[in-house]
């Protein structure tokens, strides 16, 4: 008998993944994109010298064994991505020249936001302490069997009450508890600042243990590998396609 087929929607992350883990269980698999190329909104491009980048601005699974890390070996082969780990996860300038530096190593930044705010000492060292508490916080593998997956969930237990108070605050509200106007910016400003402050804390603490990183290629260098892993999977039975966009149109004219 020949093997159940899946037709897949779409050729953007979450639908180039899907296919892959289709194939890996056993499934003929289609993959159906109206775009001439794959990746959705998960795309970059290049001009010039520049890469500009609309979907990971920073990858989270970088370090070998560190959180996501598992997660993204299913789909394609992350050794295969060369990484930039940035010094400074983001500068706040003003027009009189002063600046203050969000350095990705906690240490470091501990001393630069004590020596920009003494005023706001007790709050720094609270946020630093949260910083670290999460580089050692056991992300769930949804995948993994019983009885591990009961061991994991416990070890998540004790984290919950901690993570349900921030999760309730978003950064532009934690940034009000600053004095400093320098830290009260960087919180305060952006589109970014009303989602919740575990966001910005995970990714801190993701950059202190470099797992969290800029992959040299931007997202599209990621869709490519994905590509690779799909190629590999449907190679040896040749029933894995894209179809480019005029043929998508074709198909399903009645949508328009």
């Amino acid at each position: 008998m020949s093997s159940p087929r899946v037709v897949v929607i779409g050729a953007g992350i979450a639908g180039l993944c899907t296919a892959v883990y289709a194939r890996k269980c056993g499934y003929q698999v289609e993959v159906i994109e109206q775009h001439d190329s794959a990746g959705g909104l998960a795309t970059s491009w290049r001009r010039g010298d520049y890469t500009f980048e609309t979907c990971l601005h920073w990858f989270t699974g970088a370090k070998p064994k560190g959180a996501l890390n598992a997660q993204w070996r299913e789909v394609f082969d992350v050794e295969r991505l060369r990484f930039v780990y940035h010094e400074e996860f983001a500068r706040v300038e003003t027009e009189h020249g002063e600046h203050l530096r969000i350095y990705s190593n906690v240490d470091r930044l501990e001393a630069e936001l004590l020596r920009q705010a003494p005023e706001d000492a007790a709050e720094i060292r609270h946020l630093i302490a949260t910083i670290r508490r999460l580089s050692d916080f056991p992300m769930p593998d949804p995948s993994e069997s019983w009885p591990g997956k009961g061991m994991a969930l416990l070890r998540v237990l004790r984290y919950l009450r901690f993570l349900h108070g921030w999760s309730h605050l978003s950064i532009r509200d934690y940034g009000e508890r600053f004095h400093n106007p320098l830290l009260r910016d960087f919180f305060g400003s952006g589109e970014g600042t009303q989602l919740s402050m575990l966001a910005l804390l995970f990714a801190l603490a993701w950059m202190n243990e470099r797992n969290g990183a800029y992959a040299v290629g931007g997202t599209k260098a990621i869709i490519r590998l994905i590509n690779d892993r799909l190629d590999e999977l449907g190679a040896c039975l040749g029933n894995r396609r894209i179809l480019l966009a005029k043929e998508a149109r074709v198909r399903f004219s009645p949508w328009g």
